[in-house]
């Protein structure tokens, strides 16, 4: 468990589970906390008390304001933030309106260097997102069947270009099959990508990958992979997902290492320092990952 430094912990919290599970075990660390939900969706029970809501679109206004009224001196950003928040709409205040025409472009990684920035002149310090979520990554292996050599070829195929779109700042996730790139995640999102790539493929068990920057700013941004996953590619005709052991949050990786097996879906959790053909068919030969 990581340990609690001076400052209250503020966790600016989107979709998903991620935020809720850093509380409770940011909470057991000793940690003195506060949640900043920005979304609709309902707070769990437990965690009521030390909700404050939030308007995203209003940065200066209700995020920082917030956050210099509850003291917070470190944030955790955890969870999804739909990009047509900016777009569907949106109501900002004049401020925010100024940090998005200062911000180099619109990009995610744009975005988040701006806000860090805006921040740290407030004396609050983003933190790493795996401060209380270490425990969510797989171990480097492979969860699941063999896979066939058109499948081993797509995972290499698919690793080349998931890892160029995501040094562009376009997406993470890339559907693959036979050796042609069906789809590239865009701000849609991974499932719409996962869903959109694997019936062009005609479900004919597609490849996804989704993968960090080469070197990621953990601060911001890291992939997740989770039940919704494992349901777009099940439905979707999908049968292998490959991942970066220690670089993608898995959630609950017990219960998604079961679903997958249930969904006859095989995951690679790919050392990110050693990808060439020839760890691949070590893997595929040998290396079952534990649990």
């Amino acid at each position: 468990m990581a340990k609690v430094t001076e400052g209250r912990l503020g966790i600016l919290a989107g979709t998903g589970e991620l935020p809720w599970i850093a509380a409770r075990n940011a909470l057991r660390a000793g940690e003195d906390i506060r949640i900043l939900p920005f979304t609709s969706d309902p707070w769990p029970e437990d965690l009521a008390d030390f909700c404050r809501p939030v308007v995203l679109t209003r940065f200066f206004r209700s995020v920082i304001k917030t956050m210099q009224e509850e003291n917070v001196r470190r944030l955790l950003l955890l969870g999804k933030a739909r990009r047509d928040i900016l777009y569907r709409n949106p109501s900002f205040d004049l401020r925010s309106i100024w940090l998005l025409l200062r911000s180099a472009s619109q990009s995610d990684t744009s975005l988040f260097l701006r806000l860090a920035q805006e921040l740290e002149k407030r004396g609050i310090t983003i933190v790493e997102q795996p401060l209380y979520l270490r425990e969510f990554f797989l171990e480097p292996g492979r969860y699941g069947r063999r896979l066939s050599g058109r499948e081993l070829r797509d995972v290499l195929f698919a690793l080349k270009y998931a890892r160029t779109i995501n040094a562009l700042d376009v997406g993470q996730a890339v559907v693959c099959g036979q050796r042609a790139i069906l789809a590239i995640e865009c701000a849609e999102g991974t499932d719409a990508c996962i869903v959109r790539g694997g019936e062009l493929f005609q479900k004919k068990g597609a490849v996804v990958c989704k993968v960090a920057k080469k070197e990621h700013d953990l601060r911001f941004d890291m992939p997740v992979v989770g039940a919704s996953t494992l349901f777009s590619m099940l439905s979707s005709g999908c049968r292998v997902l490959a991942i970066e052991a220690g670089r993608t949050f898995v959630v609950e990786p017990d219960r998604f290492r079961k679903q997958a097996r249930e969904a006859g879906i095989t995951i690679l959790a790919l050392d990110p320092e050693a990808t060439d053909e020839r760890e691949l068919q070590r893997m595929n030969r040998f290396f079952y990952g534990k649990g």
